[in-house]
């Protein structure tokens, strides 16, 4: 993935607010809004250089709230979000069928009549929650939509609301430009889905009452 550099980011944005330098607490604030926006972005939208996939081995669980025969695990440290799941790689395999699956808890819960030992879940990679610190680089498409973000944020701390609505709204516009240029792109690049042909009616939660 195209990422920019932190230091980058911020002397546009240091130019832009028509100032040299930050001071320390004008940079604090900086990371702030960086961080929350880049999160913001993060979930709003399926975006492909987000995206990645995991192979998980299936294995039984039986816990207090949960019996399945065959499930995976979800780490929350490599997935954000959760795309869809697959017996091989969609991306390198075109055989590859979409399996059907109830998320419960951080488990993904399959059909007992899957004959596979492992699964590959789609998903979105985790985003860094210290951009600016120990994370220096951006991914590259968010950068037009985040600047406009965190000056818009700049302006409202500062009182100009009228300036900070107007980068609102052109951070919009980056925000849905980007989007219809994944748009285009993902009609060339779909994944083809076919669909595992089962059903999930083995999964058994049980409940316990105090």
């Amino acid at each position: 993935m195209r990422t920019v550099s932190y230091s980058d980011l911020l002397g546009r944005f240091t130019s832009a607010i028509g100032v040299d330098s930050l001071l320390s607490i004008e940079e604090t604030a900086f990371k702030r809004s960086l961080n929350d926006r880049v999160r913001g972005i993060w979930t709003r939208a399926k975006w492909p250089p987000l995206a990645i996939v995991v192979e998980k081995t299936i294995g039984a669980v039986s816990n207090a709230t949960l019996s399945a025969d065959k499930a995976v695990q979800v780490d929350n440290s490599e997935l954000f979000d959760i795309h869809g799941v697959w017996d091989r790689n969609p991306y390198s395999d075109n055989q590859a069928l979409m399996v059907e699956y109830n998320l419960v808890g951080d488990y993904l819960v399959l059909p007992n009549s899957l004959n596979t030992t492992t699964v590959f879940v789609v998903g979105t990679s985790v985003p860094a929650t210290d951009y600016g610190d120990g994370t220096t680089t951006i991914p590259q498409f968010m950068e037009r939509m985040v600047l406009a973000y965190c000056i818009a944020d700049y302006y409202r701390a500062d009182g100009q609301n009228d300036k900070a609505i107007a980068e609102e709204q052109r951070a919009e516009e980056y925000f849905m430009q980007e989007l219809e240029r994944f748009e285009r792109m993902g009609l060339q690049n779909q994944i083809k889905v076919n669909v595992y042909p089962t059903n999930l009616t083995t999964l058994l939660v049980r409940q316990t009452t105090i």
